[in-house]
């Protein structure tokens, strides 16, 4: 894999550098993970409902992630690239997780989707910003990040399955 860049989240696929005002507030222009990630979280969870032994069809996983089936392909594929699923081909094929679910983190989905999460670009490690030696608000995007990253890390797809298994389970009123 080839060196990426971190992501500020959705930030860079929007308007800026373009005609309109970059401080117009738009509905888009929040920080938020892509639908592309949406979609890997939702079929990482479901593979790990799964029987491990079992391969699961792309349309059945697109229906799953409620994703386009050519779009579901796509993130199987980064999701494969990245070591997280194995795919075979044919008529018994499918997709699996790669490894155990347990060992699988939030994070490491996040990522393989979105390359390394950053809240602001002078936490990259790499001298970005001039003011980072007197910087106020530095230490407190440092905190914000790690904190981000540490919940992350925590949620394993495992632990987000069994949740989600029995918040199936639950009539729809209890919840």
């Amino acid at each position: 894999m080839g060196h990426r860049l971190p992501r500020l989240f959705a930030f860079y696929s929007l308007n800026f550098g373009q005609e309109k005002s970059d401080f117009e507030p738009e509905r888009h222009r929040s920080m938020q993970i892509t639908r592309a990630t949406d979609y890997a979280v939702r079929i990482m969870v479901y593979l790990a409902m799964q029987p491990h032994e079992r391969k699961v069809p792309l349309s059945e996983l697109a229906d799953a992630g409620e994703a386009p089936e050519s779009f579901a392909s796509k993130v199987l594929q980064r999701l494969a690239l990245c070591g997280l699923v194995n795919s075979s081909r044919g008529r018994r094929g499918g997709f699996q997780l790669a490894r155990r679910a347990e060992t699988t983190s939030l994070l490491q989905v996040v990522e393989a989707m979105e390359g390394p999460l950053q809240i602001n670009l002078c936490l990259s490690g790499e001298q970005t910003c001039d003011r980072k030696s007197w910087c106020a608000v530095h230490p407190i995007w440092a905190r914000a990040q790690q904190a981000m990253l540490s919940v992350l890390r925590s949620a394993s797809i495992a632990d987000l399955a069994a949740q989600t298994a029995l918040n199936k389970a639950q009539p729809a009123a209890a919840q």
